[in-house]
């Protein structure tokens, strides 16, 4: 069922680009997620092949995969970035790898991940993405001319709410797992 619905995924986002990304919002908030969200799926396929021996041979607590997750996500909230995958096919290809790579390695990077590295990354993520919308909402002018500056705004607006969902939640996955560790470490 997972290479099937990473397949899918990964078709519609493609097949569907042209509505997504007429939308910076679209674009932004649920393109990308649901390229990252199909490479996640065709990741998880991938756990016994080699390559994911090798890669978890040099990303044994996952800060490789998840400083790549901060790179490839800084990369693609520069507006001049987004811009140029509308009009330059590299850069949209490279736009589709990065963001699927990234799901990809993400799941078994957050499983060799301790809570301490992934609070870091995560936080750091949630910290870029807030700050980055704060920045489309506030700024005057487009930065992006291939969209309307009230598609920034309520672009800038998903990006706060997005980077407040993955605190809460990583808080109510890794909390209990955190709470259970302590209790274990009383005994």
């Amino acid at each position: 069922m997972s290479p099937v619905a990473g397949g899918a995924l990964l078709a519609a986002a493609w097949l569907l680009r042209g509505w997504l990304e007429a939308s910076m919002a679209l674009h932004m908030l649920l393109q990308l997620p649901l390229i990252a969200i199909g490479g996640a799926l065709l990741g998880c396929t991938l756990r016994e092949s080699r390559a994911a021996a090798a890669l978890a041979r040099i990303d044994a607590h996952g800060f490789t995969s998840l400083t790549w997750l901060m790179l490839a996500s800084a990369y693609w909230m520069i507006p001049r970035a987004l811009e140029e995958s509308l009009t330059l096919p590299l850069a949209e290809a490279a736009k589709f790898a990065s963001i699927a790579l990234t799901g990809a390695v993400l799941p078994s990077a957050l499983q060799r991940a301790n809570a301490v590295v992934q609070l870091f990354f995560l936080g750091n993520l949630s910290w870029m993405m807030a700050v980055a919308g704060i920045q489309y909402q506030d700024m005057p002018q487009r930065l992006c001319n291939a969209y309307a500056l009230n598609d920034q705004q309520t672009t800038g607006v998903g990006l706060v709410i997005g980077s407040i969902a993955i605190a809460v939640i990583w808080c109510l996955w890794q909390l209990p797992k955190l709470k259970e560790q302590n209790e274990a470490a009383k005994i």
